[in-house]
């Protein structure tokens, strides 16, 4: 690694542990360049950065660009190395990630199989990459109402690690979507359980400070919210509004959804203290994406 390369991960690094996330952008495409003149267009270094580009690029919402970098990453993976490989079936895993906040549903379930299938060859059903590829498969059927499929998966993934006893990121995501699933389909005190459990695991293993943290305070709301719970959703959307201005600006689409939840848990509050009712309703939660990095 040249000294430049090094000073940009020395800079990430620190970036990363403030969750400064929009500054790490163009460090992160400058990365993207010095490893393609570097190491070669066909390097898995090269292939790495992307991925790592595309990821970030996705959390920030900038999915044109997302998209772009996996794609890229892919075609280099699959031309020098072949497709039957764990790194191409996380360049794929990663693209339909994208695929799924786009809505294309079709792309993105097609390539998260195709991810879970490779996984299972070659590094096998208990390893963390293919966990988070049927969490992610999951949330696609989540996406289209397929709740039946979309437990089994998740489920799956959590016999797994309990077995293992693994009590990680993954294993916590797991149980995020388990609840997602659940509060879909009305059970409300058991997404609770699973929520307040999960929300301790993410802070224990990623801090307050994570996207992860920050799934985890707004699936939590949303529990609170549809199950009439209003002064626990207020709480917790009011403390993802924070933090999502904080680690992902004002100017990011989920900070917008946040506020209007919290504005409709305070407008719920009033309501029961005697005001009218609005008859509005919260947006959900976002359910836990592993993304398979």
């Amino acid at each position: 690694m040249t000294e430049r390369l090094q000073e940009i991960r020395e800079q990430i690094a620190g970036l990363q542990a403030e969750q400064r996330l929009r500054e790490i952008l163009p460090l992160l495409r400058e990365a993207v360049e010095l490893t393609r003149e570097q190491e070669g267009e066909d390097s898995s270094a090269h292939v790495a950065a992307l991925n790592e580009l595309g990821s970030l690029c996705r959390t920030l919402r900038e999915l044109k660009s997302s998209e772009d970098a996996f794609v890229r990453a892919a075609k280099i993976e699959a031309e020098a190395r072949g497709t039957d490989n764990a790194d191409y079936a996380t360049c794929i895993n990663n693209l339909a990630g994208t695929y799924r906040i786009k809505r294309d549903y079709e792309k993105a379930e097609s390539l998260f199989a195709e991810a879970i299938e490779i996984y299972e060859r070659q590094v096998g059903t208990e390893h963390f990459v293919y966990l988070s590829a049927l969490n992610n498969l999951g949330l696609v059927y989540q996406d289209l109402q397929r709740y039946e499929e979309a437990e089994r998966l998740h489920r799956r993934a959590l016999e797994v690690l309990e077995k293992s006893g693994k009590h990680n990121a993954v294993y916590a995501t797991t149980l995020n979507n388990l609840a997602s699933v659940a509060m879909s389909t009305g059970g409300h005190a058991e997404a609770q359980r699973y929520l307040e459990q999960t929300l301790e695991l993410y802070e224990q293993a990623e801090g307050k400070g994570s996207v992860l943290y920050l799934t985890g305070l707004n699936n939590l709301a949303a529990a609170g919210y549809m199950g009439g719970d209003y002064a626990t959703a207020e709480r917790y959307f009011a403390q993802a509004l924070e933090l999502i201005e904080k680690v992902l600006g004002a100017e990011h689409p989920d900070w917008e959804k946040a506020s209007r939840n919290l504005a409709r848990a305070r407008e719920k509050m009033r309501v029961a203290e005697g005001g009218g009712d609005t008859g509005t309703s919260g947006d959900s939660g976002t359910s836990g994406d592993t993304g398979g990095e």
